[in-house]
């Protein structure tokens, strides 16, 4: 087996110290002067894309935790990627499979998650869409077409309302779903759903008009009057989510 040649030994010890200062050996050649300057590079790069990303995580973080956070990230994480804008996928990940049990909020993962998801939704490649104007007939008895970038969202913590001002100690009772799209104005936007609306979207993405996903929701037990109520209910949630821009069209059947 043939040994690692000197150069490469040196590299490893030099990308060693970057990702661990105050453990690691101080690669051969160099001073701690010098080294501590390229440790702030690498540090100041993961802020800025970090902190550009993630903006509610660090305001509800003292300075100090935010630091701590990203210098265990770096020091941890295997980065899959060597391109510099996928550096927040890469902390989703870590948040959520690699982080080890510590004093961290119990929604930081949840919260980090939807965070990212607004960057995703942003950069997501698709073809530019015009909302049609449809009437509430349309609506019911054709399938509705949602905006092509869309993700349908479930966290156990009110993600949404996190901030420096509300910060939960325990999930509540109900999960929290949440409708994220980009709308006809290239817009982010995220809708907060009870969970029959998260129902009723989920079948209305499956191919089913408004009428068949109403009756899949109601499985055949309810009488005349009260399809009729659970119809006006999910005529107006269509309604809504037209007006708001998560659907843009309908397909016939």
């Amino acid at each position: 087996m043939n040994p690692t040649p000197a150069f490469q030994q040196q590299q490893r010890q030099f990308l060693n110290y970057l990702r661990q200062p105050q453990a690691a050996l101080l690669p051969a050649g160099f001073v701690p002067e010098r080294m501590a300057v390229y440790v702030d590079l690498l540090y100041n790069k993961f802020d800025e894309s970090l902190t550009a990303c993630f903006p509610v995580i660090y305001s509800i973080l003292s300075k100090d935790d935010w630091r701590a956070l990203l210098l265990d990230f770096i020091a941890k994480h295997r980065c899959l990627t060597p391109y510099y804008r996928q550096i927040p996928d890469e902390f989703v990940q870590y948040l959520q499979q690699e982080r080890q049990p510590t004093n961290d909020r119990a929604f930081l993962a949840e919260l980090a998650h939807f965070e990212w998801i607004e960057l995703q939704l942003s950069i997501a490649e698709s073809e530019p869409v015009t909302r049609k104007q449809l009437s509430d007939t349309e609506l019911l008895t054709n399938i509705p077409v949602f905006a092509p970038v869309m993700q349908l969202l479930h966290y156990q913590w009110p993600v949404q309302d996190i901030g420096p001002n509300f910060l939960p100690n325990e999930p509540p009772e109900t999960a929290t779903h949440i409708l994220g799209f980009r709308d006809s104005e290239d817009q982010v936007q995220f809708v907060t759903l009870n969970p029959a609306t998260a129902k009723l979207i989920l079948l209305l993405n499956n191919g089913l008009t408004g009428q068949q996903a109403l009756q899949a929701m109601s499985g055949g037990d309810l009488s005349d009057a009260q399809f009729l109520e659970l119809t006006h209910f999910g005529q107006c949630i269509l309604t809504d989510l037209h007006s708001q821009g998560a659907i843009i069209d309908v397909r016939l059947v």
